[in-house]
C-alpha cells in the first residue's frame, strides 16, 4: 500500500494528532465561510470544533481520515479521503463531537450542518472523495496541491471515480482540478440562505 511519496522535497503522510497546530488552520482554510457558517455558535468558533473534533477517531474531523504534505519539517499542505459506506459512520462520530462541545446548542448547529449538505453532498458510493484540499498560503503555486491529489488517486487504485467539491469563489483551484481531468458534473446554490456560502461546482474524474 502506498504510504508516502516524495517530489520537488515534498512528502506526503498519514496526518498525526500532533499536527493540530498546523492543520487545523489549513483544513478551515478550505472552506471558511462554510465552517464558519456552520460552528460559529456563540463564544465556540469553527477552530475550538475543529480542534476538538481533530484529536479523536471516527468522525468526519478526525486525523485518521487525513494526509499532509510536508516541506523541509513543515506541515504546508492537507487533504483527506471518503468513501461509502465508512462516511456514513463517521458522520455519526462528527454528531456525536457535537454534542460533546455544543451541548445543549448542539442541534442549532446541526440543522446548519444540514443546510450545507445541500450545496457539499455526502460522497457516492463507488467513488473516492477528496476534502480538505489545501496548500499554506506561504507554499501556493508549487504544484503541492496537485502532488496531494495525485497521491490519493495513486494510494486508491480500485477507485475508478473520483470527486471533490470546490467553492465557485475559488477560480484558481477550479482551474487546478480541470488541469487534472476534473469536469464539473452539478453546480449547486443555497436556497433561501445565500450569501452565507457560497455556491460550489461538484466535480469528477475518471481514472
Amino acid at each position: 500500500m502506498l504510504s508516502q511519496k516524495n517530489l520537488s522535497s515534498i512528502t506526503i503522510r498519514k496526518a498525526l494528532q500532533e499536527d493540530i497546530h498546523k492543520i487545523v488552520p489549513l483544513i478551515h482554510s478550505s472552506g471558511p465561510r462554510a465552517w464558519d457558517f456552520v460552528f460559529q455558535e456563540g463564544k465556540i468558533s469553527a477552530f475550538d470544533f475543529l480542534r476538538s473534533a481533530y484529536r479523536k477517531r471516527g468522525n468526519t474531523i478526525s486525523f485518521s481520515n487525513h494526509f499532509v504534505a510536508v516541506k523541509e519539517g513543515e506541515v504546508v499542505g492537507s487533504i483527506l479521503e471518503y468513501t461509502q459506506p465508512n462516511f456514513l459512520a463517521l458522520t455519526l462520530g462528527t454528531a456525536l463531537q457535537i454534542l460533546l462541545l455544543y451541548k445543549w446548542k448542539a442541534p442549532k448547529v446541526m440543522a446548519r450542518g444540514l443546510k450545507t449538505e445541500t450545496v457539499i453532498q455526502p460522497p457516492k458510493s463507488n467513488c473516492l472523495y477528496l476534502g480538505h484540499i489545501a496548500v499554506s498560503e506561504s507554499h501556493r503555486n508549487q504544484g503541492i496541491a496537485k502532488q496531494l491529489i495525485e497521491f490519493m488517486i495513486q494510494k486508491n487504485p480500485k477507485f475508478k471515480t473520483v470527486s471533490l467539491d470546490v467553492s465557485m469563489e475559488n477560480p484558481s483551484a477550479i482551474g487546478l482540478y480541470q488541469k487534472l481531468g476534473f469536469t464539473i458534473k452539478e453546480t449547486r446554490h443555497p436556497k433561501g440562505w445565500e450569501g452565507k456560502i457560497p455556491s460550489h461546482h461538484y466535480m469528477e474524474k475518471e481514472t
